[in-house]
């Protein structure tokens, strides 16, 4: 049985290491690595509404590597889009396409890089209940940002018992996961580790839209029988 101080344990030793994908050299994941331990458990916000409910009542999705206000990502990562206003009104206009106001979202970090408040007025506007998975921008410099999300967590461990699933959210890929976990994260932006462990939730792979959990879960399925 996974628990969630051994998977956290896991993560901050993994944000600790450098890491190479593509065959070349990654810089180191974390360099305020001590802001990241001091991060609480359990969330930040008040609990309102336990995901558990999302079976019967609720969509789940899954948004990552916004980036809201990043000039330079557009270039870095070839999004097509020409200014970050175009860009930040076309993934607004997808998620209220998809996201119901009953639905919940986990956003898989790196939201934006505007300051808290231009943030905050983006996230008055979507839909649904939004849980915030930590990611490196989600800082800013030793400080967590003061975003309004209804839930805020280092990692976002999801047991989907029908099958058999244990889904851990980071925003980084973790790197020393147990056998038959599947690790839903960001940061690759276009991407990929190249292992059957791992789903890239990042924008880039999403075509700028939120992913439906129900639509992870049989890729998920898929890895995790290789260890079965």
């Amino acid at each position: 049985m996974l628990n969630y101080e051994t998977l956290r344990s896991l993560y901050l030793e993994d944000l600790e290491t450098s890491v190479t994908y593509d065959g070349k050299k990654a810089r180191q994941r974390v360099y305020n690595i001590e802001a990241w331990k001091q991060l609480p458990t359990v969330d930040l916000k008040e609990y309102t509404q336990p995901l558990t409910l999302w079976k019967d009542s609720s969509d789940v999705w899954c948004f990552s590597d916004q980036h809201f206000g990043h000039n330079n990502i557009i270039n870095y990562c070839n999004r097509p889009f020409p200014d970050t206003r175009l860009m930040t009104e076309c993934m607004i206009g997808n998620y209220q396409k998809l996201v119901k106001p009953n639905d919940i979202c986990i956003w898989v970090g790196d939201v934006g890089f505007m300051n808290d408040l231009e943030i905050n007025n983006i996230l008055s506007q979507l839909n649904g209940y939004k849980i915030l998975v930590i990611g490196n921008h989600d800082f800013h410099h030793q400080k967590l940002r003061n975003l309004n999300f209804h839930e805020v967590y280092l990692l976002y461990h999801l047991r989907v018992e029908d099958d058999d699933l244990d889904l851990v959210f980071t925003h980084y890929p973790m790197n020393n996961l147990p056998p038959g976990v599947i690790n839903i994260h960001g940061h690759l932006h276009d991407k990929e580790t190249g292992s059957n462990q791992h789903i890239n939730v990042s924008v880039e792979r999403t075509n700028y839209k939120p992913i439906n959990l129900k639509t992870l879960i049989p890729i998920a399925k898929q890895y995790k029988a290789i260890y079965d």
